[in-house]
This record gives C-alpha cells, sequence and structure tokens, in this order.
C-alpha cells in the first residue's frame, strides 16, 4: 500500500514538473518573439559561440596607468582585454558561392549575447565551406548607401550618453573577418570573427581633490599628425582598412560626453569613454575639455603621444591627470612651496609662512657670488632666457582661464612666445638663448640691477587657438605672509641669485603697461613654473 501511493505521488512530480518546463518553454518562446530575436523558418544558419568582441588589453601609460589597473568593472577585465556583447541589431556580411555578398536577415542571441546565430537568405548549398564573413560594424545610420561589406565607417563627430559603455563599439566603427566551416548541420554555419579595428579607452582623473569636485569632463578630441585618418569611410578587405579616395578626410575623432565626473584616481565606472580607430602607428594629441559648471568657464588640457603603435584587436588604455597648473608661490629656490604643510581644510593659508632658515619653505641663502638654482626654482629660465623672453617674446596683456580656489577662473595675465618660436624668429639655438642675451654679457648679470630696459604689452589679444604663445598669470606675490595684487600683477622667479647685492635674486615682473626683469630680497612668495 505504501509502495503504491509513494509511485502516485512521484507520478504527479514528475507530470508538475513536465508542465512548469512547458510553461517555462512558452515563456522563453514568447520572449524571443518580443524581441524579435527568434530565427525565422528558411535560410540558413551562421552561428559563432564567442562574444562580438574580444579584445586584448595594452597600456600606452604603462607606468602611469599601474594603480589604476585594478580599478576596473566587468567586461574591461585588467590584463585580459574587453568584450562586447552581440545585440538586436548587428548583422554579418557572407559571400556565396557566386561571390556575391549577401546579408543577413535576423539575429538570435543567446546568454545574453555571449553568442549569437544570424539568418541568411537561401540554402546551405548556396554557401562554400570556407567562405568569407565580414562584420563592418552598425554605423549605417550615419554613412547610410557608402555601407556595404567591404566599407567600415568611422565618424569623426560623435557621442556618449554612458560611461563604461563598449557594447556599441560597432557604431564606431569596429569591423572583423571570418571564414565559416560546415557543420554538418543540414541549415548551419560555424563562424569565428577576428577583430581588424582598434580600440582606445580613456580613463582620466584630477588628482587635484579640491578641483576634483567642482569639474566635468565635457569632451575627448584625438587628432592625427602627419595628414594621418583617425576617422573616415573606410575600404575594408577582410584583413585592412584603409581610405582610398574618401570623401570625408577626417584626421580627428570628437566625442561629446554627458558631463562624467572626474575623481583623484581613474574610475572606469564614472568616465571611462571608448573610441574605436584605424589601426596604424600614429603621432596624435589628445584634447581633454573640462568645465566648471558654477563659474561656467572651461577649458582644454592637451596631451601628446608620439610614435604610438594601435595593433589590430587590441585595446589601448589611455590616462591622464587633467589638472589644469595650480599657482605655485615659493621663497627663491626653497626646499618646498610658500604653504606646504600649512594648508586649512579648505585650503586656504593657515598664515603661518617661514620667517628663518630653520623652516624648509625658507629661501636659499649665500651672497656675493653667482649662485644658481637647485630645488624649487631649477626649471625656471635663468636671468639670459627670461631676457629672451621679455624683450623678443612679443608680450600681449590679456585673459585666460586658471585654476584657482578649487575652480575654473578668469585672470588677467601675460602671453610670451614660446622657447622654440623665439629661437626660430631670432635664428638662435637653445645654448645660446641659455647663455647669453646681445645686450648684456653671459657671465655677467650686473646691467640687470641697474634697472635695464622696459617693454610695453600689446593690448590687442593673440589671434584665437595660436599654438606659438603660452599664458602666466597675474597671481601677485606673498609677502610676509600676505597675498598682494592678486590679478593687477605677476611676479616669476628666474633660476638666478643677484651677485654683490646681498641675498637677492632675479625675477619677471609684469603688469599692463610694462613687462621688466629685476631683482628683489629672495623671501618674498613669487610665482615658481618652467616656461614653455
Amino acid at each position: 500500500m505504501k509502495t503504491k501511493k509513494w509511485i502516485k505521488a512521484s507520478m504527479l512530480l514528475i507530470v508538475a514538473t513536465l508542465f512548469a518546463a512547458c510553461a517555462n518553454e512558452d515563456v522563453a518562446q514568447d520572449k524571443k518573439k518580443e524581441n524579435g530575436t527568434e530565427t525565422p523558418k528558411g535560410g540558413v544558419v551562421f552561428a559563432t559561440n564567442d562574444t562580438k568582441i574580444s579584445a586584448k588589453r595594452r597600456f600606452i601609460d604603462e607606468d602611469e596607468f599601474a594603480g589604476a589597473k585594478t580599478r576596473t568593472d566587468i567586461k574591461h577585465t585588467p590584463g585580459q582585454g574587453a568584450e562586447a556583447y552581440w545585440t538586436s541589431d548587428d548583422f554579418i556580411w557572407v559571400k556565396d558561392k557566386n561571390g556575391t555578398w549577401q546579408k543577413s536577415t535576423a539575429i538570435t542571441l543567446h546568454d545574453g549575447g555571449a553568442s549569437a546565430e544570424f539568418t541568411l537568405p537561401g540554402s546551405k548549398a548556396d554557401y562554400a565551406d570556407g567562405c568569407e564573413v565580414h562584420y563592418t560594424g552598425t554605423s549605417v545610420t550615419l554613412f547610410g548607401a557608402y555601407i556595404n561589406p567591404q566599407s567600415v565607417g568611422m565618424y569623426a563627430k560623435q557621442t556618449r550618453t554612458t560611461a563604461n559603455d563598449f557594447s556599441k563599439a560597432g557604431e564606431w566603427g569596429d569591423c572583423g573577418s571570418g571564414r565559416a566551416r560546415n557543420t554538418g548541420n543540414p541549415d548551419k554555419f560555424n563562424f569565428t570573427l577576428s577583430h581588424k579595428s582598434a580600440y582606445l579607452c580613456f580613463l582620466p582623473r584630477c588628482e587635484n581633490a579640491t578641483l576634483s569636485a567642482n569639474i566635468r569632463l565635457e569632451s575627448i578630441k584625438i587628432t592625427a599628425a602627419h595628414e594621418d585618418r583617425f576617422a573616415d569611410l573606410c575600404h575594408f578587405d577582410g584583413e585592412n582598412l584603409t581610405t582610398p579616395g574618401s570623401p570625408f578626410n577626417w584626421d580627428y575623432i570628437h566625442v561629446d560626453l554627458p558631463d562624467f565626473k572626474l575623481e583623484t584616481e581613474a574610475n572606469q565606472a564614472l568616465n571611462a569613454t571608448y573610441i574605436v580607430v584605424r589601426p596604424g602607428t600614429y603621432d596624435f594629441t589628445i584634447e581633454y575639455t573640462i568645465k566648471d559648471p558654477t563659474t561656467n568657464l572651461k577649458t582644454v588640457i592637451t596631451d601628446t603621444k608620439t610614435n604610438i603603435t594601435l595593433d589590430k584587436g587590441n585595446i589601448y588604455d589611455v590616462t591622464a591627470d587633467l589638472s589644469p597648473a595650480m599657482p605655485k608661490y615659493c621663497m627663491w629656490d626653497a626646499k618646498y612651496d610658500y604653504w606646504y604643510n600649512h594648508l586649512k581644510a579648505d585650503g586656504t593659508p593657515d598664515g603661518n609662512y617661514a620667517q628663518n632658515n630653520s623652516d624648509p619653505r625658507w629661501y636659499r641663502e649665500g651672497s656675493h657670488i653667482r649662485i644658481d638654482a637647485t630645488k624649487s626654482c631649477k626649471d625656471c629660465p635663468n636671468v639670459n632666457e627670461m631676457c629672451w623672453y621679455v624683450f623678443n617674446g612679443d608680450p600681449h596683456w590679456g585673459t585666460s582661464i586658471v585654476a584657482l580656489d578649487g575652480h575654473l577662473q578668469q585672470m588677467n595675465g601675460i602671453w610670451l612666445k614660446k622657447k622654440a618660436k623665439i629661437m626660430a624668429d631670432e635664428g638662435i639655438t637653445e645654448e645660446q638663448m641659455k647663455n647669453g642675451y646681445p645686450k648684456i654679457s653671459p657671465t655677467d648679470y650686473r646691467m640687470l640691477q641697474f634697472g635695464w630696459g622696459s617693454v610695453t604689452p600689446n593690448s590687442a589679444p593673440i589671434p584665437p587657438n595660436d599654438a606659438n604663445y603660452f599664458f602666466l598669470p597675474a597671481l601677485g606675490r606673498y609677502y610676509y605672509g600676505s597675498l598682494e595684487n592678486l590679478g593687477s600683477k605677476g611676479g616669476y622667479w628666474t633660476s638666478s641669485a643677484s651677485a654683490g647685492l646681498g641675498e637677492l635674486s632675479y625675477y619677471l615682473d609684469f603688469k599692463s603697461d610694462a613687462i621688466n626683469i629685476y631683482f628683489n630680497n629672495r623671501n618674498i612668495g613669487f610665482s615658481v613654473v618652467a616656461f614653455e
């Protein structure tokens, strides 16, 4: 009796399980129909068991990125590359026995897009074992009739709406090729793609903690040098992307972003931005546009890369510190800056400035002999170089964006020719610029001690985006712990001390109506910067 009851209960359990399985299958089929991924009847299936992209990971800035390698998210694994899954708008091209390229008519996704099956027109007899398969992305919406099995579109103006999204690489110029093999199944081939694009993953940061909370990343632009092209309507032969006679000729890719946040360390989830490019070896510039929503100002941080090889199927992580140059004040050639270890929690000075040589912020002492800086001022121009900047640097009084007090602010200052431009215009070498000025002996600065020479800055603005000039903000000076003349005057130390007149050193002094070189007491806190 007991045995019979057990059998009946068991049968009921089996029947219930079968009903549940059938119900689940119905739900699954309904889902497929709902998503439009159910394979239509008829046609031939080309299946892949791989994700759409599986890119090996490389680092353009290996040392700089070392600390960020462990801060990554799923689908972009440290040291293992990145993956992109198939989506419902993907399609492939397959060459039939007549040499005609056929486009897939449907896609069935498996495991959320980790693998996929494509339906091609005709029957299996229409395709040879080993027939060519091309994937040319989904940029048809941008290039329209230009897209075909042997063309790939890489658009110059792009937009991202989500950080760390590698899944849409097909929209930005991804492509691949492979061979489809006969499986023995009457209606099915299998294929694996080898990708022929290269991928960049930008992971910027702002190491200035006070500033990073107040700025946003608005866009990234990459521009290739030497007439190379990052973006174009490319010819694709299954192995290489070339641009013969393209109608677009874009050497850049500009990506607009929805004001991604920046942190003091690379944060992939917050701002990782992917760009697809043609493989090759490039010199290129990267322009990061950051903006301050509070002051409604923006500025561009430029990074230059040279001789960078971007190989097929590899993803390259690119990092950069987007901290604009912050004001740095020092007593002349002190070991540390004026407020080192003396800033309050809000970033403002606590008022305790250095007052004697027991403090490492105190100036470098010594007089009656020529002294060249070896600490904080060692990279500043020496007095000879500063003469070239003042008297041959075509100074212009104007404004630019600077980082100050945790925000981007517009400030007055002086524009000067860069060193390379001065040398080219004056026909001198860098050695000549460092070691002599025509009106001053290379080894004797005493002429300057009598206030020799002054120049009136040009009030007209320099041409927009003129790369031959650089900007020095009018940051004033610290005098016995108090900030003076911020926004109206600038003082920048040279690396040269004055000989024979006590503990004095030379500095660049400028305001709206005059720029010249003077000497002053070394305990004054002037700005310290390496000139361009």
